[in-house]
């Protein structure tokens, strides 16, 4: 081992729940090309990981440490910036570090070893049995092995053992002191346990390409060729043919599709070195067959351009500031962002657009593929592993100018940041809530902004209670868009109360919708305009509600909804745990009409169907949009007047513009109050203003029931 006192050092994080880094020695041969932000592969107690570099040092007073065995990265894969912005979130959210770097990148791309156990070359299933100082499960731990050795010898007709990973192990045999077993069979020398580095789950798409060799692409002498195959090689000829109409090549196999022609036909020519086959990079595009949209020209009310005016000038500036853009909805705060792109582009910097939900990120991305063509990338979940990789690493190399994407996208490596929008600020899926680092990507995209000395937009028709508060204390700058574009009125809005509904049952021809609602479906179906119809279920806790009067328990302690817990038929309060039996008869009125709360999107399909059976209707949840493109899909079939009923959850309230759209209906509308949350009663305002406003947004006179 080097002497500590000469070599160089790396601080090191690992993608572990481990709150502080690890110092390695530097090798001589990656001295001087190793910075902060390399990947490496490092050994980890018995495994080799991989590994983010954080910091160099020329001295520490630690003995004994480990070398780093390999660089993963002709590069660094993080620049100062995310380096500064990761260790910011590490900090603020209590989050390990190399949780947070490992977030900022694609999935499947890191390396890692895995352990394999290997039986002794001197063991055999006889050998084994007659074993006398282990125990029965150390034996069965052998015995597996020795089977798995006798079928991978069979299978390679010679010996052979490679072994099996631990969790294979434990798949087979279970957990119960499997380790503390495979350490002791390993101290008696029964078993080898090694480290076997992991291929990375995602990587560099390639295909075979075939070009015309360089001296054969004169035409004089390709028609002769042609000529002199035609009558004993037909198809080499018609591959030679192919290259007339098409000298600049294609891939292998579209080429062989193309002209009927074999394998063996194009390698013949290649033999000649009539033609030459490498390999290509494949870009895997989520959006390659998405239809761009002819843009429509940009002309900014008043309103409009003041707003853009003191964007643009803090651009300009290139000065941190945050602007929060307040403009009802229809105001045409999408124009404004893409005016303000136009200028950080023209400024040689680029963008991040971030967007709440997958489902509203195809329309924008549309739209602003519209405006600036190939500049534009994406990153979202819904997209394949390969093709994030593929996105990630093209905007890591400077193709792309703006990227657009849900909260994972603020991590996009972009160089240059002028301009962070974040759309519709308030939506709590901005917040990460499942696993480590819970980030909230508002508060890291101003940040980001921060660090670059760019410009934060958070635009919204109901800003979220902490951003105005933010403004008010001129921490953020308030923009306002008050009115519509071109003057267009807000939608009228009506409130349908069901508790009347219920008590006029008999009358009723509908447990869902109300006579009102029914009859504005029936009227916009005949007149040919559409609807969008909202079944408030997200996040839905389950309660009881009195039928009669609408009351609803709630928690003396905390005043939040109190759960319904079948299971001893309790209510139950998920903050302070104060709880009460489940009444027989409403405590308010003592009606005995108390039922549990809630409706489905399927019930509700299925009783518009009944209503209106002549309805082309669409329904847009978690369960019909699985399927890759299916987001896309529903829209756009919707958009072009495929469908006239647009059924959905929350993911139809924000960001969709439809021209048709003149009535929205909302089911449950106060069934958010009811979740045990103390945002409920705000986050209920905002979902019932944005989806208020997708009615009316084209000239025509919008309208909303409100049930």
């Amino acid at each position: 081992m080097k002497n500590p006192d000469t070599s160089h050092y790396a601080e090191i994080v690992f993608p572990l729940p481990i709150d502080h880094s690890f110092t390695y020695l530097i090798p001589p041969q990656f001295s001087t090309i190793l910075k902060p932000g390399f990947r490496v592969l490092a050994p980890f107690g018995r495994r080799k990981l991989t590994g983010f570099v954080v910091k160099l040092k020329q001295q520490t007073d630690l003995t004994d440490l480990k070398e780093i065995e390999d660089v993963l990265d002709e590069e660094p894969i993080f620049s100062p910036e995310l380096l500064q912005l990761t260790e910011w979130i590490s900090k603020y959210y209590l989050a390990p570090w190399g949780e947070v770097l490992n977030a900022a990148l694609p999935a499947g791309i890191n390396l890692e070893s895995k352990r394999r156990v290997i039986l002794s070359s001197d063991l055999d299933t006889e050998t084994i049995s007659q074993l006398q100082d282990i125990s029965e499960n150390q034996r069965k731990i052998l015995l597996l092995l020795a089977r798995q050795t006798l079928v991978e010898s069979a299978s390679h007709k010679k010996p052979h053992r490679s072994g099996l990973h631990v969790h294979q192990l434990q798949k087979k045999l279970g957990t119960t002191n499997l380790y503390h077993n495979l350490t002791v069979l390993r101290q008696k020398g029964y078993v080898d346990i090694q480290s076997v580095i992991s291929r990375p789950k995602v990587r560099i798409k390639t295909r075979k390409y075939v070009e015309l060799s360089s001296a054969w692409q004169v035409p004089e002498r390709l028609n002769a060729e042609i000529e002199n195959l035609l009558k004993k090689h037909p198809r080499q000829a018609e591959i030679l043919k192919f290259f007339q109409q098409h000298p600049e090549g294609d891939f292998q196999n579209d080429l062989l599709r193309k002209t009927n022609a074999s394998l063996s036909s194009l390698n013949a020519l290649q033999k000649r070195g009539i033609i030459q086959i490498h390999t290509r990079e494949v870009m895997r595009d989520y959006y390659a067959d998405q239809a761009i949209e002819q843009p429509p020209s940009l002309i900014l009310n008043p309103d409009q351009q003041r707003v853009v005016q003191e964007i643009c000038e803090a651009i300009e500036k290139g000065q941190y500031q945050t602007f929060l853009l307040y403009g009802v909805t229809g105001s045409g705060k999408t124009q404004v962002y893409i005016t303000a792109i136009s200028q950080v582009l023209e400024c040689g910097k680029t963008a991040i657009v971030l967007v709440p939900e997958i489902s509203l990120t195809s329309q924008i991305v549309g739209r602003f593929k519209g405006y600036f063509q190939d500049k534009v990338a994406v990153l979202h979940s819904r997209m394949s592993a390969g093709e994030r990789y593929d996105s990630w690493r093209k905007i890591r190399q400077g193709e792309f100018k703006i990227v657009i994407g849900p909260r994972s996208a603020i991590f996009a490596p972009l160089q240059n940041i002028g301009l962070i929008v974040v759309d519709e600020e308030q939506e709590a899926s901005y917040k990460q809530y499942d696993s480590s680092p819970r980030y909230h990507a508002r508060d890291v995209a101003v940040m980001r902004a921060k660090i670059n000395n760019a410009v934060a937009v958070l635009g919204s028709a109901t800003p979220s209670v902490e951003s105005y508060y933010n403004a008010e204390r001129k921490k953020y700058t308030l923009l306002s868009l008050p009115s519509r574009i071109d003057d267009i009125p807000l939608p009228k809005v009506e409130i349908v109360d069901m508790a009347e509904e219920w008590k006029q049952r008999r009358q009723s021809t509908s447990f869902v919708f109300s006579k009102r609602l029914l009859e504005k479906i029936a009227e916009k179906i005949t007149r040919r305009e559409q609807v969008i119809l909202l079944q408030n279920r997200r996040g839905f806790s389950s309660c009881l509600v009195c039928r009669d009067c609408g009351f609803i328990e709630r928690c003396e302690n905390c005043n939040i909804t109190l759960t319904y817990h079948l299971k001893g038929r309790r209510l139950l309060c998920h903050y302070c745990d104060f709880h009460k039996p489940a009444p027989e008869t409403c405590p308010n009125c003592g009606g005995i009409n108390i039922k549990y709360s809630g409706v489905g999107t399927q019930r509700v399909e299925e009783e518009l169907k009944l209503h209106f059976p002549e309805a082309r209707i669409v329904r847009m949840d978690l369960d019909t949009t699985l399927r890759k493109g299916a987001h896309e899909q529903i829209l756009r079939d919707f958009r072009q007047g495929e469908y006239d009923i647009l059924l959905g959850t929350q993911m139809v309230a924000k960001g969709l513009d439809f021209p048709k759209v003149t009535l929205v209906g909302v089911i449950s509308a106060d069934v958010t109050l009811l979740i045990p949350d103390f945002r409920s009663s705000e986050r209920t305002f905002q979902l019932l203003t944005q989806v208020a406003g997708r009615s009316g947004r084209k000239g025509k006179q919008g309208e909303v029931i409100i049930q």
